[in-house]
């Protein structure tokens, strides 16, 4: 194992923005590799954990505590109004349910909540994480490597409290990003961040401590979320106050913007920080940045973010950073959507023993884009009976000028609660829309185990279908209150056709243990000639040059077939101007426009054949 002590942070430039309505700050830093781990190493670690097994002192009577109260006796009395009747009576669906391929048994963890999350890679090679260990195992659940976050941490900070653990998986470089949490006091605070060197996840990572507490106050990071777009690292986090826990000590949310090449390389890590982000003077609580669908996007990412504790609401909060680190030009914008429901802070969810599974809030857990379509998922009450369930929101006209328009659904029964949804694509691009979302699922009568949700290419939900039965209940804090979350894994398996990995914990001898389940989409159209005949309606070969632009722009392109062709400019507020429309015939075609009246910045040129989307490239203009 290679180690550097050494420890640089540099602020290089602040920055505060303040438009109306919403503002933020943000400052440029440098962090130097803090280690080399080879993940096949074996340090001798005993995994300590220290957990509370019964609260000395009642929960305060703070108003969500009082809120969850209320609910959970609702709840209560609505499951024995339906007690006995079927499984989803009030929530059936005509869209067919997931089926799981194969499913095997992962992850031990010492302690509650499990917080799974996976990646895999185009070789089959799986990356389990819980909140203390990693697995990597093969796709059969063999278990090639294993190792403690602990372990990984002492071989850094030497200090072990360690959490919160997010790997994803990107399929341009071949390789893995692992985030983890380290510490929960303001002065031991890190954000552990390793890429791996290699496509073998069990050989040399690049290991970097970012400071939680960037103030020197006295307050903590927590709740890390990921996404990657074609060259960066996005990273969201809650700051908190010391001694207090997210519930009742919340300050502020933080997006860290890296150059995920430095990190591959072992090269000094550059980062964007945004901070005091803000709507109406509040800050925005939890922040969860969109993965790409079917591949990795960009130079833009979007963030997505709601109200999670209020009890009905429907305001969705939308964050771009507009550009990459590199280019010195990234800023954060906000717009605000208001959905067609409501969400809202949902009941604590009930297990066979009579003791309740703790379902947080309703904040967005995890998100994803594909086809011009932004897709978001959370834990939500269902007013209709009272029930622990999950909402899906969906937002399809965000690169328009007009109003958002964000459709939300919400998917529960009377019978069953469901919790902590996370969501991968499964289509087979344009025009297919199908999504798989996995989520736990407990009741009265069923052990804590998990599900699966299957949305097809219409964006119509099916009903949850049960992926692993749980074994028992889970009795491990002792009180009347369990951890259940606080997320969970899922992802699209890049170089194999609706096929998708996820991994989240179920009841088992009273405890948390990890399930990994594959799926595959079983739509008839996927990969016939109905969707093939689409493919060859898009364009292929496509490429836009000079770049940046400064006097033209020109775009190549293959048309397979000859057709009336829109070419669209969308610039970074919406605005839409039809630039020609143009019979293109089939071969090489090039389309040209003048750029020289255009502002500097990003565009998105849009082209369709009437009104459907053939292709969608961004265009930077620099005079």
């Amino acid at each position: 194992m290679k180690k550097n002590t050494a420890i640089l942070i540099g602020f290089i430039a602040f920055q505060i923005n303040i438009k109306a309505q919403s503002s933020y700050k943000s400052f440029t830093t440098k962090t130097p590799l803090a280690a080399v781990i080879n993940m096949s190493d074996k340090d001798e670690d005993f995994d300590p954990k220290l957990m509370l097994l019964k609260a000395a002192n009642p929960l305060p009577a703070t108003t969500y505590n009082l809120n969850k109260q209320m609910l959970d006796a609702k709840h209560f009395e609505s499951i024995q109004n339906y007690n006995g009747k079927s499984l989803n009576t009030l929530n059936k669906t005509a869209v067919p349910q997931p089926v799981q391929l194969k499913g095997f048994k992962a992850n031990i963890t010492q302690g509650t909540p499990n917080d799974n999350d996976i990646a895999v890679s185009n070789a089959g090679i799986i990356c389990s994480v819980v909140n203390t260990n990693m697995n990597i195992l093969n796709d059969t659940g063999k278990v090639l490597s294993s190792r403690t976050l602990s372990s990984i941490a002492k071989g850094i900070t030497n200090l072990n409290r360690t959490y919160d653990p997010r790997i994803i998986y990107d399929p341009e470089a071949d390789r893995f990003i692992l985030v983890f949490m380290q510490g929960s006091t303001s002065k031991d605070t890190r954000i552990i961040v390793g890429f791996s060197q290699t496509n073998d996840p069990a050989l040399n990572w690049n290991f970097y401590t970012i400071r939680g507490n960037l103030f020197g106050d006295s307050s903590w990071s927590d709740y890390p979320i990921i996404s990657i777009s074609n060259h960066e690292l996005f990273l969201t986090v809650n700051r908190l106050k010391d001694n207090t826990y997210w519930k009742n000590g919340f300050i502020e949310s933080f997006i860290w913007q890296m150059d995920k090449d430095n990190g591959y390389k072992g090269d000094t890590l550059n980062q964007k920080v945004y901070y005091d982000i803000k709507y109406n003077n509040k800050p925005i609580w939890s922040i969860c940045p969109a993965k790409g669908g079917s591949k990795l996007y960009g130079p833009a990412m979007q963030f997505f973010s709601v109200r999670p504790d209020q009890l009905w609401n429907d305001t969705v909060f939308v964050h771009e950073i507009t550009n990459t680190l590199n280019s010195g030009k990234a800023e954060l914008k906000l717009r605000v959507a208001k959905a067609d429901n409501h969400y809202g802070l949902q009941p604590n969810a009930f297990q066979p023993n009579g003791k309740k599974l703790q379902t947080n809030d309703a904040r967005v857990l995890s998100a994803m884009y594909e086809n011009g379509i932004f897709y978001m998922v959370g834990n939500s009450v269902d007013a209709r009976y009272n029930a622990a369930g999950f909402y899906l929101i969906t937002i399809n006209n965000y690169w328009s000028n007009d109003s958002l328009n964000a459709k939300l659904q919400i998917i529960s029964s009377d019978t069953m609660d469901y919790g902590y949804p996370s969501i991968a694509y499964c289509g087979e691009g344009l025009g297919d829309n199908s999504a798989m979302i996995t989520c736990s699922h407990v009741s009265p009568r069923t052990f804590p185990g998990n599900s699966l949700v299957y949305v097809d290419r219409n964006l119509n939900p099916s009903t949850p279908a049960i992926m692993k039965l749980g074994e028992s209940n889970i009795l491990l804090i002792g009180d009347t209150l369990e951890r259940w979350g606080d997320y969970s894994g899922i992802q699209r398996k890049y170089n194999d056709l609706g096929k998708v990995f996820y991994n989240r914990s179920f009841g088992y001898n009273n405890d948390n243990r990890t399930w990994i389940g594959i799926s595959k989409n079983t739509d008839a159209k996927l990969g016939n000639e109905d969707i093939n005949r689409l493919k060859n309606q898009q364009l292929s070969d496509v490429s836009v040059y000079p770049i940046p632009a400064k006097e033209y722009v020109n775009i190549d392109f293959t048309n397979e077939e000859k057709k009336v062709l829109n070419f669209i400019l969308i610039d970074m507020q919406g605005k839409e101007t039809l630039l020609l429309t143009e019979r293109a015939k089939a071969g090489l075609n090039r389309f040209v426009f003048n750029a020289l009246n255009l502002n500097n910045g990003y565009y998105q040129l849009v082209i369709k054949d009437g009104e459907t989307l053939l292709h969608s490239k961004k265009i930077m203009v620099a005079h």
